[in-house]
């Protein structure tokens, strides 16, 4: 059966006994911490057999999506491993049991997809009498075919360590003797590839706990789960799930993309590919993205693994975003949202190849000088691990490969205790005086309250101060209401008066943990004690305009883009903010305009702006609040709530209410790296400054070009057109003019020997005209001639035309001229045989044209 029939007949058999087809769930769970991703059919289902909720049906079936990374290493090099399957499963709670799931399971099997029966064994939990005597009574099978195995093959669950769970009984297809181990027992269970299981009958019986407790389910039933690869596989008669239909298309185009065929040296990188990126369009479109962290650490994984492979095959260039188009094509009759985010996946994935392959080529030089230092040891040490891992790019788990191919080991606890070291240092902090490093100490010591939020001034204590090589001064406040630079947003200034003293506050920032403001002493002479330390109010609030608005900002590109938009970076300074943000094609118009309307929809609305102190993390995340780039977390965090529109983890100031933003203006959206796009906004004085700046100039518009405002587009777009039609005119006139001038410049030649040298510059021609000339030469000499021609002048520089006849060609091509006449002007250049171009300075005319006949020179002495 092909997986169009075995998806049809698996669905169609179940809902002939009573069976509910409920769609897949997304392959991000969203009830349910414990897991990264939906691994197996039964996850939407576990609230049911736990009693939690009331039940809808007594029967379901469904086709699951589901990613496991836990056997990654093994896709590939095994017939049947792959990271993204689809689970066929059907389910009871609390309805039928092993008496019935047993022999619809055979059923199914044998007489829909009619596979040989004496291909297939059983295997089931040693303490499961009751499955034991289904299989052998009751379906009929013989003793040698029913295998008995311990809790590690045949007790089941629970996914994500908590929930259903319980004995099961695995079918397996015996592949042939070719798979196997060839040992004397060899049979289900084994770790070999020759007995495949292809259909898991789970019977939760318990729900545990997160202490490891087992207790009575509540509705105990079926859970059932059969890979639709390994089924197709099964039934295909192919040798691998890469040669059924639901891989070889994939394969084919992979063929097709990278112009190469499938051969067994190159087997696994194909199949690698075709399975890795699977995962990826799938993990995509339900809303993850390659990132460092969770789920994104697993995604950036696999698709660096994919690139790998790739690359040992001399594979260089992106090009599963490709291979993701192909995906699409093949899956999205049963998965529509595939159609939906298809350029969304394509363009994420690309980005992310470029970005690991930038550094990729170096890694592995690296990688190579590693394995030479440490070949004969037999492992590599934590520190070269670290190294990789931080300098790279290269996870500890691509690194295990590599090693595992060269037979090497890998010092995973000298490498966790480097990691650990690189966070202790980021813990230590040192107080810098003098422009000095004084002795590490305690950054409790040296901890400043910040009392920011609610105050802009205070009666504080200036518990040290220290004074730069430049004259400045740094102090430290017991107690301050200057804002240090986090998080992107920049640091506070203002004043601290003492007794007989003031500093102007120049600007705040942690260094090392510890909270500093960098003053400048305007009078007398400072001393320790009592203060007064107020900021820059006005400078405040204008970096709260833009902080809030940058948090509306956020929220906006995630309705208006997607979920998969993520902030990399910001900056938040009086009055304008910068956001960058994970987006892999340019903002169109309409969606500027989209965002830029959401946001002042909350502007007009005056939403209070909520700060909540002091949350536990874990009740943060419940409450949906997104991490902001750059901040880093403890146990207890503050959370920043605009109304239902914006929840975000967030330790800077804000404003109280939305409308106090006044003004907001996107002024710029640009691309700054693979897959980072950029959005510059002004808020509050700065946008209205903007905004009366763009008035005057529509005012001087208007005036200048005597029309009303409803007028001015039409007048500009008249104006173009003329601009455009007497452009067009002027490059014929020049093109008619550099026909003349070729004649010209024949006639008056230059004769070195018996060649012609054409030698000629024109200051306002461009390189177009140049080329004319040098195209009318040619059609009034035949042969023995060389031309040299400058022009396009602009500033201190210009662009310039070589050109040799035919017979010339050989002995002194045009590109190699265009080198040498380059190089006398300061410049380059460079082309044909019969052509080149390049550039260099006007003053170095003349020492070009020295250089041009020089080279004419020497090819008639060696001639």
């Amino acid at each position: 059966m092909n997986h169009r029939e075995l998806r049809r007949t698996f669905l169609e058999f179940y809902a002939q006994r009573e069976h509910k087809i409920v769609p897949s769930s997304s392959l991000i769970p969203r009830d349910d911490p414990t897991l990264l991703f939906t691994n197996a059919g039964m996850v939407q289902f576990k609230a049911l057999w736990a009693g939690a909720v009331e039940l809808p049906y007594k029967r379901a079936c469904s086709i699951q999506k589901c990613l496991r990374a836990s056997d990654l290493e093994r896709v590939g090099k095994t017939p049947r491993h792959c990271t993204f399957f689809e689970m066929l499963g059907n389910f009871s709670f609390g309805d039928y049991f092993k008496a019935e799931a047993i022999p619809w399971a055979w059923e199914y099997l044998t007489e829909v997809v009619k596979i040989d029966p004496s291909r297939l064994y059983v295997s089931v939990y040693r303490e499961d009498d009751e499955a034991y005597e289904v299989w052998h009574k009751v379906v009929g099978l013989p003793e040698d075919k029913i295998f008995r195995l311990g809790e590690e093959d045949n007790f089941w669950g629970p996914a994500g360590g908590t929930g259903a769970c319980g004995p099961c009984s695995e079918i397996y297809c015996d592949l042939g003797a070719e798979f196997g181990c060839g040992k004397e027992g060899c049979g289900p269970g084994c770790d070999c590839d020759r007995f495949s299981e292809i259909y898991n009958i789970v019977f939760p019986q318990f729900n545990q706990l997160p202490d490891g407790t087992r207790v009575p389910l509540k509705n105990r039933g079926i859970d059932t789960g059969m890979g639709l690869e390994r089924l197709a596989m099964v039934s295909q008669m192919k040798k691998s799930i890469f040669e059924t239909d639901l891989f070889a298309p994939i394969v084919k185009g992979i063929e097709e993309i990278l112009g190469m065929d499938l051969t067994i040296d190159n087997r696994q990188m194909f199949y690698v590919a075709a399975d890795h990126t699977r995962a990826l369009v799938f993990a995509i479109a339900d809303g993850a993205i390659p990132s460092n962290e969770g789920r994104g650490y697993i995604l950036r994984n696999i698709l660096r693994r994919a690139l790998l492979f790739a690359q040992r095959q001399k594979v260089s260039e992106p090009f599963l975003y490709r291979v993701a188009g192909v995906v699409v094509e093949l899956m999205r009759q049963w998965y529509p949202e595939l159609g939906a985010k298809r350029e969304q996946a394509a363009l994420i994935i690309k980005a992310e190849e470029e970005r690991f392959l930038r550094t990729l080529a170096a890694g592995l030089e690296i990688w190579q000088e590693v394995l030479s230092r440490y070949k004969d040891e037999g492992v590599v040490p934590g520190e070269e691990l670290f190294r990789l891992h931080d300098t790279y790019g290269f996870h500890i788990e691509l690194v295990q490969e590599l090693a595992d191919e060269a037979g090497l080991k890998l010092d995973q606890e000298g490498f966790e205790q480097a990691m650990q070291e690189q966070r202790e240092r980021s813990r230590k902090a040192t107080f810098i005086a003098g422009g000095k490093e004084a002795a590490v100490v305690d950054s409790g010591a040296l901890m400043s309250e910040f009392v920011g939020y609610d105050m802009d001034e205070t009666e504080t204590e200036l518990v040290d101060f220290q004074r730069l090589d430049d004259g400045s001064y740094e102090l430290i406040l017991a107690r301050t209401p200057f804002y240090s630079e986090k998080g992107g947003q920049v640091g506070d200034t203002g004043r601290v008066m003492g007794e007989g003293f003031e500093f102007e506050v120049k600007d705040s920032y942690f260094r090392h943990g510890v909270r500093l403001a960098r003053a400048v002493l305007k009078k007398g002479e400072p001393k320790k004690g009592t203060v007064f330390a107020a900021i820059d109010k006005e400078r405040r609030r204008e970096i709260e305009r833009a902080h809030t608005a940058t948090h509306l900002l956020h929220a906006a590109l995630r309705r208006v883009l997607g979920d998969y938009v993520k902030q990399e970076g910001s900056l938040v300074e009086p009055g304008r903010l910068r956001f960058d943000f994970a987006a892999f094609e340019p903002l169109k118009p309409a969606e500027i305009e989209a965002v830029e309307r959401l946001i002042y929809e909350q502007i007009i609305r005056d939403v209070p702006v909520e700060r909540l102190v002091d949350v536990p993390l874990d009740e943060a995340k419940r409450m949906g609040a997104l991490a902001f780039f750059g901040e880093e977390y403890g146990e207890r965090v503050n959370v920043l709530r605009i109304g239902d529109f914006s929840v975000e983890l967030c330790g800077g100031t804000h404003l109280r209410r939305t409308g106090e933003i006044g003004f907001f203006r996107i002024v710029a959206e640009t691309g700054v790296a693979a897959g980072i796009r950029r959005i510059e906004a002004l808020v509050g004085r700065q946008a209205f400054e903007r905004l009366r700046a763009e008035r005057q100039t529509l005012d001087r518009l208007q005036e200048f070009l005597g029309v009303s405002e409803g007028g001015l587009i039409k007048r500009v777009e008249a104006l173009s057109d003329e601009a455009k039609r007497l452009g067009a005119r002027v490059r014929q006139l020049s093109a008619q003019l550099a026909r003349q001038e070729a004649a010209v410049l024949v006639q008056h030649a230059e004769i070195k020997g018996n060649i012609r040298l054409i030698i000629g510059h024109f200051a306002f021609f461009e390189v177009d005209e140049l080329r004319i000339i040098c195209d009318r030469v040619r059609e009034l000499l035949v042969s023995n001639y060389a031309g040299f021609l400058s022009g396009a002048v602009s500033g201190s520089r210009l662009r310039y035309v070589v050109f040799v006849s035919p017979d010339l060609q050989a002995r002194l091509p045009a590109g190699k001229l265009a080198k040498v006449v380059g190089n006398a002007l300061g410049g380059g250049g460079g082309g044909r045989q019969d052509i080149g171009e390049g550039g260099g300075g006007v003053d170095n005319l003349e020492a070009g044209r020295m250089a041009f006949r020089k080279e004419l020179e020497n090819l008639l002495v060696e001639g």
